[in-house]
């Protein structure tokens, strides 16, 4: 028992209650306290966020998912899912959409990088984020282009309070590919000034699967020792933050930098040969090919206040190098970078809030600026410049507590300006001639989207939501100019320079329900999108277009659009029995359609079902607290509605559990979790990963052990 009075000290005790026991008494002793400024932050304009399904987790519960990537450690809430590239590379899926069709926000600011690639991770330290948002549903109106899906928010931890300072340290361990990772971090904060430093690290090897062979286009290929080959990596990762906290608001900066080496098993960009499978007696060593990833980023944050008022600025550089190695696939190449990718970009977002009786109001502008240069013997994506620009208003209005309508406006205006790219040909180490990949190509958009939604809650216990937006997405680079083999999708991808601007109509409605120990939440959305992108496959071969330029001869997809519906849903239960015991699960659909095909949209998560219960106990020493024990099931179904050339795939059931507890020792507190994956070592394959395609099994049998150690001072 901990019994806490203002004014006084403490006091925890444990004892053995017996029914003969008469009254107890307990004295606290007095204690002079002296309160610092407090300040309380809200999320403004958080209720009409929530009409859109909203899921939260903050920096303790993400550290206790055990997961080397920050996709992966969503997984288990409904709607997410991530596209995986062996287990150290995973993009996030909301509601069956990725890529472009999502906008991942650091900061305030939104991660700009090759994000169009399956094979590109997040590019984000798994150890930063203090809390992470995901909004679900049509986000465009207030986070711009590519918020058809969904918005992933991250957001570092707060600001430290004045005359403070903490360090944590973080460790990871993973049994499957003896994953090492490690987060040293310290933060401060006095006379109105506060900073915060961040080293990360992550090490792994070949991961283990439960097979020996998987067969590649008809021919049976061996796994030796039950590892991948070559599926080996290192991220090393930094952070500096400074800043200045006074009366009229706060001011911070950023300086981040991500680096990761990840080792691609090598029938990931070619054709798998048994004498590349041979063990080389080194599990950690990374080879041809590899992907070499580094991200810098400056990003500044800015709050104004005025009254009742305030103003946001947030404004941030990023530079983005990306390069693949392989070999020269037969051409002509000095070295092994087959890709360079340089990718620069300024953003600056203003938002300007009003906040009155019973309204509420946000003013915003966002402007955004890119360059992109290409390197490298392959060729995929041409160089090209790249404006954004958006303004829009939000307003919400309460009518008392149980009533609620929020609503706004936003218009856009971008161009895209790509470069003509002509590519050598070589006869007898000669140029005999260029081959044009693509001409120049210059593009205007404007669009206006809307959304209206509103809050019901009659009574404490329930609730009903409902949203109605408009939502857009502009063409991307490599949608209107990409030409060539893409060996991360084993195919020859073709851009269409008449592709129009993404439109979307969505209808969101969700319920809350509690019931004693009951809760429940059901969350239901449609859609119907205009002008749809995505890549279909044509009665074109490569070597037909140029037989020099494109001696693989694979068959050629280009993009095209077409109206497409989505639609489905979640279900989510949390019951609580007893206060020792908690049960949860959540279901998840997902239903597309490609209105022109009458055929699915490629890469549609399947149906699945995440369960977990809990029991929580307390221990009853001063050391540790309480012991928190979990066992969850995972039921996937099959994936039978697939697009043309896309294989179906079966379900599967994985079996998971865990541990934690919470310990102090004087003023070091800390946590330690374990958990296990896939106990049963099932062989199964994931629909969204990309070694589907090669018939490759997920990740056999893993244990995972974290520890967190806190020092804090005040």
């Amino acid at each position: 028992m901990r019994i806490t009075h203002v004014g006084y000290k403490h006091l925890s005790i444990s004892f053995l209650l017996r029914p003969n026991d008469g009254p107890a008494k307990f004295e606290l002793t007095p204690e002079a306290v002296h309160l610092t400024e407090v300040r309380i932050a809200a999320p403004f304009y958080k209720k009409g966020s929530q009409l859109l399904p909203t899921d939260v987790l903050n920096a303790d519960e993400l550290r206790q998912k055990n997961k080397s990537t920050i996709a992966n450690a969503l997984e288990d809430l409904p709607g997410i899912k991530a596209i995986n590239t062996g287990v150290g590379i995973a993009k996030p899926v909301i509601r069956g959409m990725s890529h472009n069709r999502i906008i991942v926000n650091n900061q305030g600011i939104k991660q700009e990088g090759q994000q169009w690639g399956s094979d590109h991770g997040l590019e984000i330290d798994s150890f930063e984020p203090g809390r992470i948002e995901i909004v679900k549903g049509p986000a465009s109106l207030r986070y711009g282009s590519d918020g058809l899906g969904g918005v992933i928010n991250l957001y570092p931890p707060p600001i430290p309070q004045d005359s403070s300072f903490k360090a944590t340290l973080n460790t990871l361990y993973n049994s499957n590919n003896h994953l090492f990772g490690v987060s040293a971090m310290v933060q401060g904060a006095q006379n109105g000034r506060f900073y915060r430093v961040r080293l990360s690290g992550q090490d792994f090897g070949d991961y283990a699967v439960p097979a020996t062979e998987f067969t590649y286009n008809s021919y049976v290929l061996p796994i030796y020792n039950n590892r991948l080959k070559n599926t080996a990596g290192r991220e090393r990762n930094f952070s500096v933050m400074t800043g200045i906290k006074k009366k009229w608001g706060s001011s911070d900066i950023t300086v981040s930098n991500f680096h990761q080496k990840a080792a691609l098993f090598v029938g990931a960009i070619g054709v798998p040969r048994s004498r590349q499978l041979t063990p080389d007696g080194n599990n950690r060593n990374i080879a041809t090919p590899f992907q070499q990833t580094n991200h810098f980023k400056v990003a500044s944050t800015t709050r104004l206040l005025h009254g009742r008022n305030w103003t946001e600025i947030d404004a941030a550089y990023q530079f983005n190098a990306r390069q693949e190695h392989s070999d020269g696939h037969g051409r002509l190449a000095q070295g092994t970078l087959a890709h360079g990718l340089d990718l620069h970009t300024l953003s600056a977002n203003i938002r300007y809030f009003q906040h009155k009786k019973n309204e509420s109001r946000i003013w915003g502008l966002q402007l955004e600026g890119q360059q992109n240069s290409r390197r490298g013997f392959e060729y995929l994506l041409p160089a090209y410049r790249k404006f954004s620009s958006g303004f829009y208003a939000l307003t919400e209005w309460s009518a008392g507590d149980a009533f609620l309508v929020s609503g706004g406006l936003r218009a856009d205006y971008s161009f895209i300006h790509i470069d003509a790219t002509s590519e050598p040909i070589y006869k007898d180490n000669q140029v005999v001639r260029y081959y044009e990949r693509n001409p120049q190509i210059r593009k205007d958009f404007a669009n206006l989207s809307g959304s209206l939604g509103f809050t019901f809650q009659p009574l404490e216990d329930f609730g009903l939501k409902a949203n109605f937006g408009s939502s857009f997405r502009m063409p991307a680079a490599n949608e209107l100019a990409i030409n060539g083999v893409h060996h991360g999708t084993f195919r020859h991808e073709m851009g269409n320079s008449a592709l129009k601007t993404e439109r979307g109509f969505q209808l969101d409605l969700s319920t809350d329900l509690r019931v004693e120990r009951l809760k429940t939440t059901i969350a239901l959305f449609g859609a119907y999108y205009k002008n749809y992108i995505y890549l279909a496959p044509t009665a074109v071969f490569s070597s037909s277009l140029d037989p020099d330029a494109f001696p693989e001869g694979g068959q050629v997809y280009q993009f095209q659009q077409n109206n497409a519906i989505y639609g489905g849903g979640e279900l989510s239960l949390d019951y609580q029995p007893t206060r020792f015991l908690q049960f949860r699960s959540a279901l998840e659909y997902v239903y597309n359609l490609n209105l022109d095909s009458r055929l699915p949209l490629p890469f549609t998560p399947p149906p699945s079902v995440f369960s977990e219960i809990f029991y929580t106990t307390a221990i009853g020493g001063d050391t540790f607290s309480h012991l928190k024990l979990g066992v969850n099931l995972r039921n996937v179904g099959t994936q039978n509605r697939t697009d043309r050339n896309e294989r179906p795939t079966g379900g599967y059931h994985l079996l998971g559990a865990s541990v934690g507890t919470i310990f102090k020792i004087g003023k070091l507190s800390g946590n330690l979790n374990a958990t296990a994956r896939n106990l049963t070592n099932q062989l199964y394959m994931n629909h969204l990963s990309r070694y589907r395609l090669l018939n490759l099994p997920e990740p056999a049998q893993n244990y995972s052990v974290s520890l967190s150690f806190n020092f804090a001072t005040l």
